[in-house]
């Protein structure tokens, strides 16, 4: 016995799924290839438990520089500069967004939208160009396409963040 599946659900749940097909081994960088990492969302665990994030500065021959803009720790480590020696720093989290699955995602959710407002619209008694609730239909219609537009976005906006991990090779 299988259950039905429309293909709605079946769309939202390969956008959820499509992230985790991509997990891939963390990519090795030495420290002189780091530089193409400036101006960069990172993250780092830092070797006392704590952790920012932030964007890539500078690559000093010691240190990383990140402009700390989220921490676990704001009172020992506030937002601003803060150099990571680099006999500390071994792996990082650099953050990145695409643009592929929301553009997928408010797609469909405007496809289906436009049919189930389509369809409520005509469901309304008097249906679309009956008289007796002409507003009602028209705005049924708006607004599942508005509400299901808005959602695809969300479901693809989520599937678009990305996470590599990057292991510093000393």
């Amino acid at each position: 016995m299988s259950l039905p599946l429309s293909p709605l659900a079946a769309a939202v749940l390969l956008l959820w799924i499509a992230p985790a097909a991509r997990a891939v081994a963390p990519e090795r960088l030495t420290w002189e290839e780091l530089p193409q990492l400036v101006g960069k969302h990172v993250s780092i665990a830092l070797y006392d438990g704590g952790a920012v994030a932030g964007k890539v500065r500078e690559v000093q021959a010691d240190a990383l520089v990140i402009q700390v803009s989220k921490s676990s720790d704001p009172v020992a480590y506030p937002k601003g500069p803060m150099r990571v020696p680099r006999a500390k720093l071994h792996v990082l989290d650099l953050h990145g967004k695409g643009f592929k699955y929301r553009v997928i995602g408010t797609a469909l959710g405007f496809v289906a939208g436009a049919a189930c407002g389509v369809g409520i619209a005509v469901g309304v008694q008097g249906g679309v160009l009956g008289d007796e609730h002409g507003t009602a239909s028209g705005t049924a219609l708006v607004g599942m396409m508005a509400g299901l537009s808005t959602a695809g976005y969300a479901v693809g906006n989520a599937a678009d963040r990305r996470t590599t991990t990057i292991r510093i090779v000393h």
